[in-house]
């Protein structure tokens, strides 16, 4: 027994020894929540890390690579100025804002109104949605981003991930049942020799070929939850545990903390179907009541096949759902309801939290303190009264442009409640901008519209979706096909070079660029102008299409307004920071500086930076137009016709761009500025 005992103490004092030698790894440990970028005297740019997300899915698919797994990088400079605001937005890829931009999500609304509400702050909210995670993942994300980030306000909305969801009841890596046995999971899988194990595992194991499983295929592959299943009462045990422990968490720090109530497509969304557990005979009719049911039969006659359906068996989540399909038609539209909901708490696949979630939320709310933002109520006042549907959920639970509105909005009015720095007065409705004057401001695009719509019916035609929503999926077809049809060429132009990899991978600047390409300056300018937005510290997706967005408006005439001038001058400082990559070019700096200072009109500025610049021969081939058009400009304004002259034959000549130089050398000789 003793040598047993010592043994097993060597053993673990091995273990021990082990982990502390790999912790001095840098490379070995899990990803951090946040990375630092680059540092600029007493200013750090840092980043949210989108790799953070991955440390809750190491194991959930065995060798299968994930596809869409994401998290936003949120880039921020710390130290924030005096006076700055803080939230933290977490949650799953409902606040990350799938299926749209992210900037179209509720976090960035969010900003917008409380930017609006405290115009003399800065306000920064931190998107920290991760697709399929679970409360449990949520908490965990919640507890480090606080650390990092010392934000003054958590905003939390989890819950329909109870089930499927990374560390869920029903999930691949579920790591046991119990809170407890999560946590020891979680801890176990952050070690490092647990990542090294992995590693050699995953080296010498069989090449995974084709393409990367979509995410909800692998999470489907648990298989059913039925309404009895023990693991139901335990997903809401969990749910109010981990949001228990949040509460928690902010209440130690001193955080306000706003819990959101769940909502998701009641009257739209078809639950799953499964063979009733009744013998043959009964079997046979039920079947053919069920199909008298269906909705392309006359409502009337439907309902009374489907009560007869019931008295067989009652607990069939796709019988309620039909029911509740014919009770809307007839007008019975709280019937109606109560049918569709009860549809979504037996559907066998439990994507759509149940009620026992919001049951929990405002329990947990009401017993500890926080703020509740009643999401799930304001849906229903913005809906039918057979209950919401898809005018503001694009799948079964993720929302619609304007849900995702809906969705900030809800949380905005829970703040009036809240303490300092965040007494919202009441009505603030009344303060904030419309619906359409936010959208306008971040960007909704019609070809990202498209891209929903296609997004949302390809998941509608295949497994495990498709069973019951075939009609919607031949809807959002249609509607694809007119978006299609009614878009301009360049846009079309734009959709087709993205769609086949070429040249931006995001959406709105590859349609940008080719609508400039068209001469279409005013679609150009508003697809630029989504694209800074969607893309920050980066070199195509906000210095280019900040650049580009203040061209399209030079060359339609108009003035430079405060706005260009601070988005100018906002660039000139990120373009500092970002100047500090290694890969980052004195001829990119250069050319980047002087194209904002030729805007600015600081031209004494922008042509030295220029003439810099056109010495870089990579700088003279890639933006070989914009160069030459505004160094010309401004060798013009200098009074130095024979320098500009100059090189514009050298360059053209060089690009072998000989009728565009020649163009060029007439507007010189003719004493014009380019366009």
């Amino acid at each position: 027994m003793r040598n047993r005992l010592a043994a097993l103490l060597l053993g673990l004092m091995m273990v021990v020894l082990l982990e502390g030698g790999l912790r001095l790894v840098s490379s070995l440990a899990p990803p951090a929540f946040t990375l630092e970028l680059s540092r600029l005297q007493d200013r750090v740019l840092h980043a949210v890390n989108p790799a953070y997300a991955r440390r809750f899915f190491a194991g959930v698919a065995g060798d299968i690579p994930l596809r869409g797994i994401r998290m936003t990088p949120r880039p921020y400079i710390e130290p924030a100025p005096d006076g700055a605001l803080r939230v933290l937005f977490a949650g799953g890829s409902t606040v990350q804002g799938y299926p749209h931009p992210k900037r179209l999500s509720a976090p960035s609304y969010l900003q917008e109104m409380l930017q609006d509400l405290y115009p003399e702050r800065q306000i920064e909210v931190f998107n920290v949605g991760i697709t399929a995670a679970s409360s449990f993942a949520v908490a965990r994300a919640v507890e480090d981003g606080v650390e990092e980030l010392a934000v003054d306000l958590v905003v939390v909305y989890t819950g329909h991930n109870e089930f499927y969801g990374v560390y869920g009841a029903a999930s691949l890596a579920q790591g046991g049942q119990s809170l407890w046995s999560k946590q020891v999971h979680y801890a176990l899988m952050q070690w490092r020799m647990t990542g090294l194990v992995g590693d050699l595992l995953g080296a010498f194991a069989a090449k995974q070929t084709g393409p990367p499983a979509a995410l909800i295929e692998v999470m489907s592959r648990t298989g059913a939850v039925p309404s009895t299943d023990p693991r139901r009462a335990q997903a809401a045990a969990n749910l109010e545990g981990n949001l228990r422990d949040i509460a928690a968490f902010c209440r130690e720090k001193g955080i306000p903390l706003v819990l959101c109530t769940l909502t998701s497509n009641e009257r739209g969304f078809a639950p799953a179907r499964v063979e009733p557990p009744v013998d043959d005979g009964q079997r046979k009719r039920y079947a053919d009541l069920l199909a008298s049911g269906e909705r392309q039969h006359p409502s009337e006659t439907a309902v009374v096949a489907l009560r007869q359906a019931q008295d067989i068996w009652a607990d069939d989540a796709y019988l309620h759902f039909l029911l509740g399909y014919h009770l809307e038609n007839m007008g019975a539209g709280d019937a109606a309801r109560a049918a569709f909901v009860q549809a979504r708490d037996l559907d066998p696949r439990p994507w759509r939290a149940p009620v026992a979630a919001n049951i929990a939320v405002r329990r947990v709310a009401r017993e500890e303190g926080a703020l509740l933002a009643e999401v799930e109520s304001r849906f229903l006042a913005h809906s039918p009264d057979a209950g919401v549907g898809w005018e503001l959920v694009a799948d079964h639970l993720h929302p619609t442009a304007a849900g995702q509105m809906l969705l900030a909005r809800s949380i905005i009015t829970a703040l009036e409640k809240a303490p300092s720095p965040w007494d919202i007065a009441s009505e603030v409705d009344q303060h904030l901008r419309t619906d359409d004057e936010y959208r306008s401001r971040l960007g909704d695009l019609p070809v990202e519209q498209l891209s929903v719509l296609r997004s949302m019916a390809a998941l509608f035609s295949a497994p495990p979706m498709d069973q019951g929503n075939e009609r919607r999926a031949r809807v959002l077809h249609r509607q694809a096909e007119g978006l299609w049809e009614r878009l301009s060429a360049g846009e079309r132009r734009g959709v087709e070079r993205w769609m086949a990899g070429q040249a931006s991978d995001v959406l709105s600047l590859n349609v940008a660029e080719a609508l400039f390409s068209a001469q279409d300056y005013p679609r150009a300018q508003a697809y630029y102008h989504a694209a800074r937005l969607e893309e920050p510290y980066t070199i195509w997706g906000d210095l280019w299409a900040t650049l580009r967005w203040v061209r399209c408006g030079q060359i339609m005439g108009q003035a430079l307004g405060a706005g260009e001038r601070a988005a100018l001058g906002a660039l000139l400082d990120r373009l500092h920071f970002m100047a500090q990559a290694p890969d980052f070019s004195p001829g990119l700096q250069a050319f980047i500086e002087g194209y904002a200072y030729h805007f600015l009109g600081q031209r004494g500025k922008a042509l030295a930076a220029f003439e810099t610049a056109v010495k870089d021969a990579k700088i003279r081939r890639q933006f070989f137009e914009d160069l030459l058009e505004v160094l010309v400009a401004e060798l013009i304004a200098a009074d130095r016709l024979i320098d500009a002259e100059h090189y514009v034959v050298q360059v053209a000549t060089e690009q072998g761009q000989q009728a565009f130089g020649q163009a060029l050398v007439e507007r010189i000789r003719a004493g014009r500025s380019p366009r």
